[in-house]
C-alpha cells in the first residue's frame, strides 16, 4: 500500500513562492487565497545576516483532529495519507480550523466551506506530482512512497539536519545553524477541542439535528476564539 510522506529542503528554498501560484492557479484559488504561504526568518547581525524560509501549509497528520471534529464527515483522511475535504458535505461551521494546530485552513465566504491543501491527491491518481513539487525551482520538495523502499525520498529524509514534524506526513531539512524550533511543531492536539468533539458536538446532534448542532458548536468555537484573541491582543499591552 502507498504511504506518502513530503519532504521540504529549507537550506535550497528559494522563497520564490512558485509553489503558492501553482497550487493557486490549479486549485482555481483567488490571488488572497493560499494553501501554501512562505515567511522569511532571518539571524545574526549586519554583516554577518543568514536567512531561512520556511513553508507552512497542511502537514497531513496522521490521526487529524480536524477530521475528529468535523460534524458532517466532510474532512476524512485516505488510505494513502493525504487528508482531503469534501466540499459537498462541508457546511462552513469552521469546528475543524479550530482543530488545527498549524492553522492551514482557510474560509472560503463566497462557497461557504472550509478549504485547504489535498496535496494534490487527485493529481497523484493520474500519475502526476503535485503542483509545488512540480514547480519548485531548486527541488527544494519532494512527495514520496514510504512503503517503497527504492523511493528517493528514503535518501532524501536520511540527510543530516532533517526534521520529522511527529505525528504528520512532513520532514523539513533545517540548515546548519537555525533553530529546529522554526519549522511547526510535533502534532499536538488541544485538549478542549476533543472536550468539545465529546461534549458539545454530541449533545446538539441529539437534540437538534446534526447540521443545527454543528452550528452551535460553531458558535461556541467561535466565542472561544474571540476570547483567546482577546486575551493575547491584551497580552501584548
Amino acid at each position: 500500500m502507498t504511504k506518502y510522506a513530503y519532504y521540504v529542503d529549507l537550506g535550497i528554498c528559494a522563497g520564490c513562492e512558485a509553489c503558492t501560484v501553482a497550487c493557486q492557479n490549479v486549485n482555481g484559488l483567488d490571488y488572497d487565497m493560499r494553501y501554501t504561504k512562505i515567511s522569511r526568518h532571518m539571524q545574526g547581525t549586519y554583516p554577518n545576516v543568514t536567512s531561512m524560509f520556511v513553508v507552512n501549509q497542511c502537514l497531513h497528520c496522521d490521526d487529524p483532529a480536524c477530521a475528529s471534529v468535523c460534524p458532517t464527515g466532510a474532512t476524512y483522511k485516505t488510505s494513502e495519507g493525504p487528508v482531503k475535504v469534501d466540499y459537498d458535505k462541508c457546511i462552513g461551521c469552521k469546528y475543524c480550523m479550530t482543530a488545527c494546530p498549524y492553522e492551514a485552513r482557510t474560509f472560503d465566504e463566497e462557497a461557504n466551506v472550509v478549504r485547504k491543501c489535498s496535496l494534490c491527491y487527485d493529481r497523484m491518481a493520474q500519475g502526476e506530482q503535485p503542483a509545488c513539487v512540480q514547480t519548485c525551482l531548486t527541488g527544494a520538495r519532494m512527495i514520496g512512497d514510504m512503503e517503497n523502499p527504492d523511493d528517493p525520498i528514503h535518501a532524501a529524509i536520511a540527510q543530516d539536519g532533517v526534521v520529522k514534524v511527529e505525528g504528520t506526513s512532513f520532514y523539513f531539512r533545517v540548515p546548519p545553524g537555525f533553530d529546529r524550533n522554526l519549522v511547526p511543531e510535533n502534532f499536538q492536539a488541544a485538549g478542549i477541542t476533543f472536550a468539545w468533539q465529546s461534549i458539545f458536538q454530541p449533545v446538539g446532534q441529539i437534540m437538534l439535528g446534526g447540521t443545527v448542532g454543528a452550528l452551535l458548536v460553531s458558535m461556541a468555537v467561535n466565542a472561544v476564539k474571540s476570547m483567546r484573541k482577546e486575551g493575547a491582543e491584551h497580552g501584548d499591552h
